[in-house]
């Protein structure tokens, strides 16, 4: 591959439970800190779940005009936040002259539902004749994307992806052919996603979320005891770029995404031979570099923890034991486009030399048998690292990113 198509990651923009801003997020990654507490901003009592991930430190006027602010639905308060501040990172600002060859891609993660909720409720309730205008806008999912190119100026590539729980890595790999098909010269991709009561009255309904069995209501990822998701929300953005475009512009390149794939569920298996599939697809030619960290997918869930395990034995039958595996969702909770925080986790912990930690992790469980990196973190130089992304057995992805190009 040329210089000029070369994929680096040149930005980091961060809206989370554990921090705005990559300083904040960064301390909170190290140190193993819990953004998971009692959901306070909208009933719980009908759901035996009553904790989640949610976003409480942040204030839009900090990236927002006042008086822009009462237009826009949370999400894309957070998606115009992370995008500012990795465009900051990044050292690129958006003008007439470049505004063409800039680009939004973004993941979105049951965006809309809330605003969709109250509109259609009003409607319900007092009839056409006493709508809110201002609440449909921002029904579709591709509002944030839309608002984020609004706000900055972006008139290039503008695309919004929904790909279950894999929402975030399939912006990223869009947001990845888009550049090498040469359609922009740097974009903003990764995911956003904002909690309601809608959304967790939804999976509360299926059953998905963790429930207090008397060791407490938490996000555990591979710890025995797991029994079920924690809801998140946040967005986590990057700036990627061709290294040509990166090196013109003389800024720092954090690293390269090497490789990267999403393929769904075959007929045939329990999953982990999807997983596997995934893995070695991103992973194609690049088969003997040392894997430093494994982003792990795990979201607390028996059998999706279970099944990375079981991919990740089967694509390094022999090196499993070595590689260390954690996943920052026991900080964080889970959410559709989580991906883009964990990449944004991935950049930081790479550019830093550490694996942060899985915490909340007691009782070791036999279907989760990897080299986990549990309750503190692990300090190691960080040059490679594999990102898994898992879509209750329907979807799997794996994105490579690394501090060299190497080949």
């Amino acid at each position: 591959m040329t210089i000029g198509n070369r994929i680096c990651i040149t930005g980091v923009g961060v809206v989370s439970p554990i921090g705005i801003g990559k300083e904040e997020f960064l301390f909170s990654l190290k140190n193993g800190r819990s953004g998971i507490g009692e959901i306070k901003e909208f009933d719980t009592h009908c759901s035996c779940s009553k904790r989640g991930g949610v976003v409480r430190s942040f204030h839009p006027k900090d990236f927002i005009a006042a008086s822009k602010i009462r237009r826009l639905d949370r999400a894309s308060q957070f998606a115009i936040a992370a995008s500012k501040l990795a465009l900051a990172d990044a050292n690129f600002s958006v003008t007439q002259e470049n505004s063409s060859r800039v680009g939004v891609v973004l993941g979105s993660g049951f965006c809309g539902l809330s605003s969709s909720e109250e509109f259609h409720r009003g409607q319900v309730l007092k009839g056409f004749l006493d709508l809110n205008p201002m609440l449909f806008p921002n029904t579709v999912p591709n509002a944030p994307s839309s608002y984020v190119s609004i706000e900055l100026g972006i008139q290039g590539v503008n695309s919004t992806l929904v790909q279950s729980f894999c929402t975030a890595e399939a912006a990223i790999f869009f947001a990845c052919d888009q550049l090498r098909k040469g359609k922009a010269g740097l974009i903003l991709t990764g995911g956003v996603n904002e909690m309601s009561e809608f959304l967790f009255r939804g999976f509360s309904e299926l059953h998905l979320l963790a429930t207090d069995q008397g060791h407490g209501e938490k996000s555990c990822p591979y710890d025995k005891m797991r029994n079920g998701l924690i809801l998140g929300e946040g967005a986590g953005l990057l700036v990627i770029e061709n290294e040509e475009h990166a090196r013109s512009r003389g800024v720092r390149i954090y690293g390269y995404i090497l490789g990267y794939s999403l393929v769904g569920k075959s007929s045939k298996g329990d999953g982990s031979e999807d997983l596997d599939r995934s893995i070695k697809m991103a992973i194609k030619g690049r088969e003997g570099t040392s894997i430093d960290y494994l982003s792990g997918a795990g979201n607390s869930s028996k059998v999706l923890d279970a099944l990375e395990a079981r991919g990740i034995k089967k694509t390094f039958p022999a090196q499993y034991l070595q590689i260390p595996v954690s996943s920052i969702k026991s900080m964080m909770g889970e959410a559709i486009a989580s991906g883009g925080m964990r990449m944004a986790a991935n950049v930081l912990s790479m550019e830093n030399d550490f694996v942060p930690p899985t915490i909340n992790y007691l009782n070791s469980d036999p279907s989760c048998d990897l080299h986990y990196v549990i309750n503190q973190r692990l300090d190691r130089e960080i040059q490679t690292i594999l990102h898994l992304g898992i879509s209750q057995k329907n979807c799997f992805s794996s994105i490579l990113i690394g501090v060299e190009w190497n080949g």
